[in-house]
């Protein structure tokens, strides 16, 4: 009696067979459904467990009937069967305080999945809800939260060497006299919506929508110094010749003969056709660019306030393109911000799993 086994399921059944911790009959029986998922006899899995053969028939017909739920024993079908006592609360957040993988379980982090899997090997529990399992991970303390990204190229080591240089430089420049912006793109979209709805009478309701999409590109200049965004629309795509356009009007309308914009590290910011530009002699001669460290861009004030003032305009839905667009670029000129290298908003911090 051959019985259908996912590689999910085979997982846990090995684990389970393996732990010395579970009741004894849970592991005969996890050991008897791999062994009948093989194509090994009756008679063979029966002396295997010292059980019966048809016991051994009664547990694969159970597998076949609720899967997971019949391993474990006296709770087959009972999705609630009992919940887990002081102790063993306390002894599951010391097994949710390690990492998953210490603990049998191959995930990155725990979730409903990962806790699922030791609530069923531990207590013989199994909750029909997954609001059941998100209140033991608050019980222990774990944040629901996804956790923050992150990249893998990112040395906060780097990072930390190079903007204690970039503010050193800043800082020189200002006392000089010269004017530093930090700067950034951004590319908004608009979507404009028009519903039309016919009612005709006797005829089922009609409801059509045409969707435009428009979009538009700003670079973005951040001064410390007057605590303003100027704003510098981008005809077409994000490259190398409208960054020296904008750069170009940036220079032209600077008051103070010399000027540091703070870029991110864009492939387009180092492309040989801008950087020869900052050249004695060159178009953008009174331009000196001070780089940020790769992979940082949020030690970039211009990139916090490109984002607030994404954030703060995306949810309203305009009629008109230049409404999206007026709309954002008020935002960004109609106030003061206090952002530079030094006095930046904090990262948002979520990730609470043990991971």
């Amino acid at each position: 009696m051959q019985v259908e086994v996912t590689p999910e399921e085979t997982a846990v059944l090995i684990r389970w067979k393996k732990r010395s911790d579970n009741h004894v009959l849970v592991r005969m029986k996890a050991e008897a459904v791999l062994y009948a998922s093989e194509g090994v006899g009756i008679d063979i899995i029966a002396k295997m467990v010292e059980r019966a053969e048809r016991t051994v028939l009664e547990w694969l017909a159970e597998w076949r009937a609720t899967r997971m739920c019949s391993v474990l024993t006296g709770h087959a079908g009972n999705q609630n069967a009992a919940e887990p006592a002081r102790a063993q609360e306390e002894e599951l957040k010391a097994i949710l305080a390690r990492p998953p993988s210490r603990s049998g379980v191959h995930a990155e982090f725990w979730d409903v999945p990962a806790i699922r899997d030791v609530v069923k090997i531990l207590f013989d529990v199994e909750y029909q809800a997954d609001s059941s399992y998100q209140l033991l991970l608050r019980l222990c303390g774990l944040s629901l939260e996804l956790p923050d990204p992150f990249d893998e190229h990112r040395d906060e080591k780097a990072i930390t060497r190079r903007m204690a240089e970039v503010k050193a430089q800043v800082k020189s420049l200002l006392d000089q006299g010269w004017e530093v912006c930090t700067a950034d793109e951004v590319r908004l979209e608009h979507e404009a919506e028009t519903r039309r709805m016919q009612l005709p009478k006797g005829q089922r309701t009609k409801l059509s929508v045409d969707r435009k999409k428009t979009s538009q590109s700003f670079f973005g200049a951040l001064s410390p110094t007057s605590k303003k965004v100027k704003p510098y629309p981008i005809e077409g795509n994000q490259n190398t010749e409208q960054t020296i356009l904008a750069l170009d009007r940036l220079q032209r309308e600077t008051e103070t003969g010399k000027t540091a914009v703070v870029p991110d590290n864009a492939r387009s910011h180092h492309a040989k056709a801008l950087t020869a530009l900052h050249e004695p002699g060159r178009l953008l001669e009174r331009i000196t660019p001070v780089f940020l460290p790769p992979y940082a861009p949020d030690h970039n004030p211009a990139e916090h306030v490109r984002n607030t003032a994404k954030n703060n305009t995306a949810t309203i839905q305009h009629e008109t393109p230049e409404e999206t667009l007026g709309a954002f670029a008020s935002h960004v000129t109609g106030r003061t911000v206090d952002y530079d290298s030094e006095h930046l908003p904090p990262r948002e911090t979520r990730n609470d799993f043990v991971s």
